[in-house]
């Protein structure tokens, strides 16, 4: 596995978690790190399946 993925998938991961928490008092920020962190998440794992060629 490579590092650079899991880190990738980490900061996603965390980022998406922050969001979620600071959504319940600023919703806009919360929303905003929420969506990116999935985007992060979703895009990492995309390559993880793809690299298991």
């Amino acid at each position: 596995m490579n590092k650079g993925t899991v880190l990738f998938v980490i900061i996603g991961l965390a980022m998406f978690m922050l969001g979620i928490y600071l959504s319940v008092y600023w919703a806009g920020i919360g929303i905003f790190l929420a969506v990116g962190g999935g985007i992060i998440m979703g895009s990492s794992s995309y390559f993880l399946a793809k690299k298991k060629d």
